[in-house]
């Protein structure tokens, strides 16, 4: 998401014909954009990592913010409280740097919270903006995301070219990654594309090979895992 390209999205996603829900649960405020990233992006990084969980301890996931519409008067300040699964508060960032556009920053889980579902509050000019959770673990062997052997719990998600026109960000893109019994993904082909999906076909390649599945000895050679977006204006 990019608040340039307010744009309603459409995501499908299949492996071996078995359809899945994989993003986490949307923000509760549709002017607040709230996404968990499983690691840092670079700055010039034509995808990111997406993730259905977090691990305890692990000090590169992300938690990213932008205010779609902001209030009269602009953005001010930022505040984003970690709840963890007892209901008790893990962290609280301050960020009077924030202004609207999309920022990304440290998820800041700590290490002693309890695992299971956790609730990030975003605040904007010291008010409620949005609410989001997700999983968060000790280790990937005891992640519920990390179980399902055909769902990805880290799915590529191409970034937005700033410089396309927001007016004609209409289009579709569709890819499909080979992975192996590692969880590797090891080859990434573009289906079809129409519209500004053409345009994004290098982001949809370097998403694809971002994604992350668990390890699966009975993997299936050949697997594959299907990969739809539709941009479409509201």
């Amino acid at each position: 998401m990019d608040t340039k390209h307010p744009r309603r999205i459409l995501l499908s996603a299949c492996l071996l014909f078995q359809a899945s829900a994989l993003s986490a649960a949307p923000a509760s405020d549709s002017n607040t954009y709230v996404e968990f990233l499983w690691s840092r992006p670079s700055p010039d990084a034509l995808a990111r990592q997406e993730t259905r969980g977090f691990l305890l301890g692990n000090s590169d996931h992300r938690v990213c913010v932008a205010a779609i519409n902001p209030p009269p008067g602009g953005v001010a300040s930022l505040r984003i409280d970690v709840v963890d699964a007892a209901g008790k508060l893990a962290s609280r960032q301050d960020h009077d740097d924030f202004r609207g556009a999309k920022q990304c920053y440290p998820a800041e889980l700590g290490t002693t919270g309890r695992p299971g579902e956790w609730t990030f509050n975003i605040y904007i000019n010291q008010a409620l903006a949005a609410t989001k959770q997700i999983e968060v673990a000790r280790s990937l062997e005891t992640a519920t995301f990390y179980a399902p052997s055909l769902t990805p719990y880290v799915l590529g998600r191409p970034n937005y070219d700033a410089t396309l026109d927001p007016d004609k960000f209409v289009g579709r893109l569709v890819w499909i990654m080979s992975v192996d019994k590692r969880g590797t993904v090891t080859r990434v082909d573009i289906e079809s594309t129409e519209g500004v999906g053409a345009v994004m076909r290098d982001r949809a390649i370097a998403a694809g090979y971002m994604s992350l599945f668990p390890p699966d000895p009975s993997r299936a050679e050949g697997a594959t895992y299907r990969r739809e977006l539709n941009f479409d204006r509201d």
